[in-house]
């Protein structure tokens, strides 16, 4: 019974594949690369091998079918457990206006910071941005991968990951810091609507009030003030998409009253989400099953939802999946 996994001689750069005996627990071989020839060639070597546990990786899986086509192939539950997170991750990035939204009610004030500088939203994504994610959509919808097309676009490998999730453009905007005028704001708005427009004016009177920010703050604040631009309340904080699908995913009871405010806010502004996010756990919670009687329902079940993709994938993978939930064999 063996494991195979990549590792990396120097991440992003080089790497091998491991081969461990899943029995005795150590490593048995180290392999050049990680692609199918020298898996098939070291299984075709090593005719004893019965079981394999593998991630989902083409090379992979098509090493085993080569070299060791008798063999058991068991997919890694582990492994299992991070695509359905990715997957979740992706749908959560869709959803970035009920994020927003949810953000700007939910969240409680956070600390005010040493640099008052750092408070300004950064704005929208621009459209080169947006040419550069659609450029590298097209780019691995014709095979290229990852690494290759982060170097012709001069981008980085994470942005074409999370461009690759989504599967279409998601602006981005990177949640604002709080602010020293947070706290003085309905004063200075009250202001505003009496008519107090100057910002010299504004300024003075918020040092009055005890307010440490410089005079530029209330300046910007003013001229979003004149220009009608949207704003929301400065002290919202937005979680990253990591976080969000890791509170999504883990158990309710265990989060901080204010990270189940938010997750159940959330949820019930983005019934799709919350389809998706359900069905997940449940994924998860069949991995940890010893009978994969449920897999084929599940797999049915959430065929339509926006977990389609990470299903279609499943599917070409089933047997392997079947021995995940039936066997005990896994990576770690």
């Amino acid at each position: 019974m063996v494991g195979i996994d990549d590792g990396a001689w120097r991440r992003g750069q080089s790497y091998g594949t491991i081969v461990c005996d899943l029995e005795r627990r150590r490593v048995i071989d180290l392999l050049p690369g990680r692609s199918a020839a020298p898996v098939r060639d070291w299984l075709a070597a090593h005719p004893s091998v019965a079981v394999v546990s593998r991630d989902r990786a083409g090379p992979y899986a098509e090493a085993v079918r080569t070299g060791a086509p008798a063999a058991m192939q068991v997919a890694d539950r582990w492994h299992l457990l991070v695509n359905a997170s990715e997957a979740l991750r992706g749908i959560v990035e869709r959803h970035q206006s009920e994020i927003r939204a949810v953000a700007s009610h939910s969240m409680p004030e956070p600390s005010l910071p040493s640099d008052p500088a750092k408070t300004e939203p950064v704005p929208e994504t621009s459209s080169q941005r947006r040419d550069r994610c659609e450029a590298a959509l097209r780019l691995h919808a014709e095979g290229q991968p990852i690494k290759e097309i982060a170097r012709c676009l001069g981008a980085s490998r994470n942005a074409v990951r999370r461009w690759i999730r989504a599967g279409q453009f998601v602006p981005y905007r990177r949640a604002p810091g709080p602010s020293r005028l947070d706290r003085y704001i309905c004063f200075v708005e009250a202001r505003w609507q009496d008519g107090q427009r100057s910002a010299a004016v504004l300024h003075r009177e918020l040092c009055a009030q005890g307010c440490t920010g410089g005079y530029d703050i209330v300046r910007r604040w003013a001229t979003r003030q004149r220009s009608g631009a949207p704003t929301r309340p400065p002290s919202a904080r937005i979680p990253s998409t990591r976080r969000i699908t890791r509170w999504l995913m883990g158990d309710p009871v265990v989060l901080s009253p204010e990270d189940r405010t938010f997750t159940e806010a959330l949820c019930k502004a983005a019934a799709r989400l919350k389809r998706a996010a359900e069905d997940v756990r449940a994924f998860a919670n069949l991995l940890h099953q010893d009978d994969p009687a449920g897999l084929t329902p599940w797999l049915e079940a959430s065929a339509a939802t926006e977990l389609g993709g990470f299903v279609t994938g499943l599917r070409q993978d089933e047997e392997a999946m079947h021995a995940a939930i039936a066997e005990p064999w896994i990576n770690g």
